[in-house]
């Protein structure tokens, strides 16, 4: 199982990332602006209007990115993984709900349907619908500084373990 903390909404400081079972740092996630304009309409609106995440290795080498295509709108994500074959998988999540955000989300990944579901103060998963197999797991307590947990359920994912704890970020914690 993997730990993270995160201390503001606002912060694009690199929050460590690590194994719960040996306290090791398994890689960094941070808060992204594309700027310097988005960054302060984000301080006005108290760090809930543009939601990107990055996520990176123990080494600091990229292996995820979101970007959101319009905070004025509703939950629309461009996601980008990447992997050590510099290999770049990108796909959208969109949840087109007007006032709260969807208990369940589908996407395409790897040639097959997953649908995310969303728990309040409960463990969200990661669901492959072919086959209705949970393949990971995340939880956000409401507790400040948020420590929130994530565990990959499927070792056939392994190699993207934290693209996938990325995606869990972007879309919950996002809320």
């Amino acid at each position: 199982m993997y730990k993270y903390k995160i201390y503001n909404r606002l912060s694009t400081a690199l929050s460590k990332i690590t194994d719960t079972n040996t306290n090791d740092v398994i890689g960094y996630i941070k808060k992204d602006y594309a700027n310097i304009i988005t960054r302060f309409v984000d301080l006005i609106g108290d760090g809930k209007f543009f939601n990107g995440f990055k996520v990176y290795d123990n080494k600091k080498n990229l292996l995820f990115k979101s970007k959101q295509k319009s905070p004025f709108k509703y939950k629309q994500f461009v996601i980008s993984f990447f992997n050590d074959n510099e290999k770049k998988i990108t796909f959208e999540i969109s949840d087109k709900s007007w006032f709260k955000s969807s208990e369940k989300i589908d996407f395409k990944f790897l040639e097959e349907t997953y649908e995310l579901h969303k728990n309040i103060e409960e463990w969200s998963y990661i669901i492959n619908k072919k086959n209705d197999k949970k393949i990971a797991k995340w939880r956000n307590p409401i507790t400040s500084p948020t420590s929130i947990y994530f565990e990959l359920l499927d070792n056939n994912l392994k190699e993207y373990d934290l693209q996938l704890l990325g995606l869990f970020h972007t879309y919950l914690y996002s809320d």
